[in-house]
């Protein structure tokens, strides 16, 4: 919870409560369904410093649970894990402190509670994330961690991935393997992934991706649903999981090529938009060439203003938008497009310059060919 989105602009605040709004609506089912126990497998907050006001209400929600006699456990992810002391401590700390959670604060040290439920000794262990391992390499090995063999049903939550499930190459971490956990362990909650997945091991186990109750970026646009599992254990036999989705926003990218031949790029791209939606978060791809002559017809600022108006909010991704020109000669002199103007009239300068001078343009040369790619020159 509580992503920054500083690129919606004033739409950052309304974007983030529909973060709170997901996860309050499973706590709500908890409530509903009087579970035994509540799991939060790392992430819980989108880094170490969310906004006081988040943490209060997140506060609440747990004093609702605890109320209730749910038992809460938590782990912290690479989000809302400090890197280093410097960092602080994860806000996850202050929901212990307020007696309404368990949080297993330690990377390389296993922490176990027991729990008697229906006759059963419950043991719930975890472990945070940890920032010094490697992708790819086995946080447990490497810290010669091993899982406790306790409990009549043990259950395990970490934040990593898991050797047999496969991810892109976007979500490349540490990696667990189905031979760190004992065979009396019948729920491994993991956190990391955004997409909801499980995979049975050896026929009594249930390791589980709920996946993320809202969706973070695009990446995850084509996840048809977002939500959280609930799971019920038993003894000797393969815990069910039932997957509950959520609302969340739509989200949707649009991709326009655009040619030498579009005579008005604006008018193009709106035709090719879906129709208005006030929930609607869109990116819009726009990428192929214009030549010089059209590219003043491509108004970012008036299309942006369309789309504000047509959508919840919109980003536009234009930087493999290319420009065509034909070298026009008169009086002999070759035209120039305004950055390589720039950079010769600065280059002029800096043949002149002494020392001190020089750090000062070449400072002027870098942002300015900055700014100037930024407003659309060339």
């Amino acid at each position: 919870m509580d992503p920054k989105f500083s690129f919606l602009g004033a739409k950052r605040f309304e974007r983030r409560q529909d973060f709170f709004n997901s996860f309050r609506r499973v706590v709500e089912f908890a409530l509903e369904r009087k579970a035994h126990i509540f799991l939060v497998s790392g992430d819980l907050f989108d880094s170490v410093n969310p906004r006081n006001p988040i943490r209060t209400q997140v506060i609440r929600l747990f004093r609702r649970l605890s109320s209730e006699g749910i038992r809460v456990f938590m782990i912290a992810g690479n989000h809302d894990m400090p890197r280093s002391l410097e960092e602080g401590m994860s806000p996850l700390q202050e929901i212990e402190a307020a007696g309404y959670a368990r949080f297993f604060s330690k990377t390389s040290e296993v922490e176990v509670e027991h729990l008697n439920i229906e006759g059963l000794d419950v043991a719930v262990t975890g472990l945070s994330y940890d920032h010094t391992a490697g992708q790819d390499e086995n946080p447990l090995k490497k810290n010669n961690v091993k899982l406790p063999d306790e409990g009549d049903v043990a259950i395990a939550m970490l934040h990593y991935n898991f050797s047999g499930i496969s991810v892109p190459p976007s979500w490349r971490a540490p990696r667990v393997s189905w031979e760190d956990f004992p065979e009396n362990y019948r729920y491994v909650a993991l956190g990391h992934v955004h997409t909801s997945m499980t995979l049975p091991l050896r026929g009594k186990t249930l390791v589980a991706y709920p996946g993320s109750t809202e969706r973070r970026s695009f990446q995850e646009e084509g996840d048809e649903a977002k939500g959280f599992l609930y799971v019920e254990l038993g003894h000797d036999s393969l815990p069910r999981a039932e997957f509950v989705p959520v609302p969340t926003r739509p989200m949707k990218t649009v991709k326009v090529t655009l040619g030498e031949e579009t005579e008005d790029p604006l008018r193009e791209i709106v035709s090719r938009l879906p129709g208005p939606n006030q929930d609607l978060l869109l990116r819009l791809v726009v990428d192929g060439t214009l030549p010089l002559n059209k590219v003043s017809r491509y108004n970012r600022a008036a299309l942006l203003r369309e789309l504000e108006e047509r959508f919840f909010a919109a980003t536009i991704d234009d930087i493999d938008l290319k420009c065509t020109m034909q070298k026009i000669v008169s009086m002999g002199n070759e035209v120039k497009s305004p950055i390589e103007a720039f950079e010769e009239a600065v280059r002029e300068l800096l043949s002149k310059a002494d020392d001190e001078e020089r750090e000062v343009f070449n400072l002027a040369l870098e942002i300015g060919r900055k700014v100037l790619e930024e407003s659309g020159a060339w």
